[in-house]
């Protein structure tokens, strides 16, 4: 599980970083990032009911992009938020897949550390 303090689950920052954050898109995730000026890379996950109806397919596709957000967080420059919103073609795709689509988002959007 993410550490509490890279969550960010407080709905007006979660909307605020959907209406004003910069826009990646991937046939099967969209992600929205912003610089937060703050201490900690934060990240927040939609997982609609038009992926499926079905809530542990749902859950299981965030616990799967949580699980892979924590594993990239020590790359990712901090004062960061980042929203990621899965679509329906995310369900075709298996974990390593998953790990395959974000790490290729976050080098072309170019969060990672300059190191």
């Amino acid at each position: 599980m993410l550490p509490k303090a890279n969550r960010l689950h407080q709905d007006k920052d979660i909307k605020r970083l959907a209406q004003t954050g910069k826009t990646f898109f991937l046939p099967q995730l969209i992600i929205k990032y912003l610089n937060n000026q703050g201490d900690y890379t934060r990240f927040a996950f939609v997982v609609s009911t038009k992926v499926d109806k079905r809530a542990v397919v749902r859950n299981k596709l965030t616990r799967q992009l949580r699980e892979l957000s924590k594993e990239f967080l020590p790359r990712i420059q901090t004062g960061t938020s980042v929203l990621i919103i899965a679509k329906k073609q995310a369900l075709d795709l298996d974990f390593d897949s998953l790990r395959k689509q974000l790490d290729f988002a976050f080098s072309k959007i170019r969060i990672y550390n300059k190191n």
